[in-house]
């Protein structure tokens, strides 16, 4: 799994997923500033690298032996990779908005379900883990229970640790916020200073 984490990250650092600000802070989607960033999305456009991180979900997916009915894709990143992996492992997708839609009929989750059916959720990023708590309650309120979620990256915060452990639901995720900033620090894509910095504003939070 050591060797997954690292060639993950490394992936995500070659193709300039990453980005730092450290004197003007990025504000993620939970409301929380940090002088890192990291895009995911960017892989999608890329086909090698894309089928290699599907792969490496794909095994993550298959190695914990849960058993699932469908899988659920956590708006908005979340999706595209969620829709591929059910392609691959040929299970029912839907996805979950992060709020329900204006117009039509107004569904917070797309696609055909029934009450009662076992979901995993995908996401690209956990950081907070906020949106993974709205996806929980979505998806409880029509009848699925939510038993996994899995990611690419996990930023190893506090917050985000309380949401699985109060909900119950394991998580799993290829690679994580260290893991990033070691790996970049072994390829020269941080200074040290740089790196430490990050370490502090990461422990500070935790």
């Amino acid at each position: 799994m050591q060797s997954i984490r690292k060639n993950v990250a490394r992936h995500l650092l070659d193709l300039k997923c990453v980005q730092l600000s450290p004197n003007d802070f990025f504000t993620y989607a939970s409301g929380l500033k940090g002088p890192i960033y990291c895009d995911n999305r960017k892989v999608l456009s890329h086909p090698k690298e894309r089928a290699s991180l599907i792969e490496a979900l794909k095994d993550l997916i298959l190695s914990s032996g849960i058993e699932y009915d469908v899988i659920a894709g956590l708006a908005t990143a979340g999706v595209p990779y969620a829709s591929i992996l059910a392609d691959h492992l040929e299970k029912p997708l839907i996805y979950i908005r992060s709020k329900p839609k204006g117009h039509g009929q107004k569904n917070l989750i797309e696609g055909e379900y029934s009450s009662g059916q076992k979901i995993i959720l995908i996401e690209d990023l956990v950081n907070q883990g906020s949106s993974v708590q709205k996806g929980i309650e979505a998806s409880k309120e029509q009848g699925l229970f939510p038993i996994a979620c899995f990611s690419i990256v996990d930023y190893q915060m506090q917050p985000a640790k309380k949401v699985f452990e109060e909900n119950k639901i394991p998580f799993f995720s290829l690679t994580n916020f260290y893991e990033l900033v070691e790996t970049a620090k072994e390829i020269s894509y941080l200074t040290d200073q740089e790196c430490q910095n990050l370490a502090k504003w990461h422990s500070d939070l935790v």
